[in-house]
């Protein structure tokens, strides 16, 4: 059972290590985070941590550079951080390790907080190497986990620091995970699901995991193509994922619950529209890529989601960034808005679209996990909660042992 950070007796003076998601898009040196809906989710444990007097080391990864590559720098999101949070008592760090950081860490007043450079710039995160865990939990007395975004990666900063560290759940953590296990265990029927965008594989995962738990399952985007092709279906160039093309012939595509469109829109270009075309389902041409679902598809999908009384959805139906491939998406996402049952969504290409479109207000949840609320639904165990849960007791002794040495260290 992990426990909350309610559970630190005294913050006070505490170096708290706390891991987090900040893993933004960069577009022109800003970070693209319409409303800040990210960031603002887990202000609250920041400020928890800052009124108690805690001093704040926020860890976090970008992208998926390949050493230190200064575009997918941290920057843009400090100051953004400091818009929606604070303009003082925050500071960041240009390295994860370093003289200057320790200097910056050593030099925190309660209740201030630095922001390190980009975990990904050392290879080390990925490959959850222990000595790269333990260098990074010297930095803090406590650590906590509120990235539960990141926390299906078995990475050194989500499951590694704690063998070294007291560790605790921060406050989106907690609220994740209790809103998804009353989804996961308890949902309100009926029951759709909508499931779009890339990522084929985890989708396919709950897509299983539902067949016979939902009302309705509603498929767009790659895995709905990667379906097609499993029926040997005419996709012309569409974007599929082969690899998972035998497990998609598995799957019993006949069921009555399980809904592919019924027409698309095609065009002859991903970038910008070209000799835009509505074809039936099976029927598109060589030089032609699927780019959204078509009317009829709306007009079926719409009428199904009328019923429920719980939607879950994660992945856009359609090329969305493209302003002409988007209707589809923006039709089902009116039609959800306007039932009266629970709607949950997740994934940040969805939510920064509906945030686009001015409609997170009219979902019920929004989680900041994409795949990681997809195998959290699906019944997975996911790392950065186990390695939380598995603590403390085992470790006890070890962690006494380490922080005495610790302690005689920094004298």
């Amino acid at each position: 059972m992990m426990q909350s950070l309610k559970k630190i007796s005294d913050l006070q003076g505490k170096r708290v290590l706390i891991r987090v998601d900040f893993n933004l898009p960069i577009t022109e040196g800003e970070a693209a985070d319409g409303s800040g809906w990210r960031i603002k989710s887990v202000i609250p444990t920041l400020e928890y941590l800052s009124k108690n007097g805690a001093k704040i080391i926020i860890i976090s990864h970008l992208g998926r550079p390949k050493g230190k590559d200064f575009n997918f720098s941290l920057y843009p999101i400090f100051l953004k951080l400091k818009e929606l949070w604070r303009g003082d008592g925050l500071f960041f760090a240009q390295d994860v390790f370093g003289p200057d950081v320790e200097s910056q860490i050593n030099n925190l007043k309660d209740g201030e907080a630095v922001l390190l450079e980009n975990l990904r710039f050392y290879k080390e995160e990925e490959e959850n190497d222990e000595s790269f865990a333990e260098k990074l939990s010297k930095y803090g007395d406590v650590f906590i986990n509120d990235a539960f975004a990141a926390s299906h990666r078995a990475h050194a900063s989500i499951v590694g620091i704690p063998n070294f560290l007291k560790s605790f759940a921060g406050f989106l953590m907690e609220k994740e995970i209790a809103v998804l296990t009353a989804i996961r265990d308890k949902p309100r029927r009926p029951l759709v699901l909508v499931m779009g965008g890339a990522k084929a594989e985890t989708k396919l995962k709950l897509v299983r995991h539902f067949l016979d738990k939902s009302e309705a399952i509603i498929l767009g985007g790659v895995l709905a193509n990667t379906l097609f092709l499993a029926k040997n279906m005419d996709i012309g160039a569409s974007v599929v994922e082969e690899d998972l093309l035998d497990n998609a012939k598995k799957l019993n595509i006949t069921l009555n619950n399980l809904h592919l469109p019924v027409d698309v829109l095609t065009s002859k270009s991903l970038i910008t529209p070209n000799d835009l075309k509505v074809r039936p389902a099976g029927l598109v041409g060589p030089d032609e890529f699927i780019v959204d679902i078509g009317p009829d598809s709306v007009k079926l999908f719409s009428k199904i989601i009328g019923t429920a009384k719980m939607v879950i959805w994660n992945g856009t139906l359609g090329l969305t960034e493209i302003p002409a491939f988007k209707k589809g998406s923006l039709e089902i996402a009116n039609a959800i808005s306007q039932i009266s049952g629970e709607k949950i969504i997740g994934g940040g290409d969805l939510i920064n679209f509906l945030d686009e479109e001015n409609l997170i207000g009219k979902m019920s949840y929004v989680s900041t996990g994409g795949g990681a609320m997809l195998e959290f639904l699906a019944g997975d165990i996911l790392p950065g909660i186990e390695a939380l849960s598995r603590q403390i007791a085992s470790d006890a002794t070890n962690a006494i042992d380490y922080q005495t040495e610790r302690d005689r260290d920094n004298k």
